[in-house]
């Protein structure tokens, strides 16, 4: 029983993790670059950890450092130039915006028509 609700938990864990890594995805994919979003959820895991690392590190300095070590590995990984590394970085927040505005939008109107 312990072990079902384990699995079934990091089951969840996993499929949350891979539908945040969709604005990312698409953003590359948009700008050109090669990736899939197996590959996008590991490189978010990964860049996230290398961020989070540079900011404790550095203090006053870290969240510049981060921004271009976070562009630097769009670059190398998704084999994208440095200004569609850096489009793709603001472009996935475009997207993230878009994708939570049909959710809401969505769900509003499934909530919608089951009050009625």
């Amino acid at each position: 029983m312990i072990l079902e609700v384990g699995f079934i938990a990091l089951f969840v864990l996993f499929v949350v993790f891979l539908i945040s890594a969709l604005p990312l995805n698409m953003a590359v994919k948009f700008m050109g670059g090669k990736t899939n979003l197996l590959k996008t959820a590991i490189v978010s895991l990964i860049a996230g950890l290398v961020v989070t690392a540079v900011r404790g590190f550095f203090d006053v300095l870290g969240g510049i450092f981060a921004f271009l070590i976070l562009i630097w590995i769009y670059h190398l990984v998704f084999n994208l130039g440095w200004l569609r590394a850096l489009a793709a970085w603001f472009l996935q927040f475009i997207f993230l915006v878009v994708l939570y505005l049909v959710l809401i939008m969505f769900f509003g109107v499934v909530i919608g028509i089951s009050l009625i």
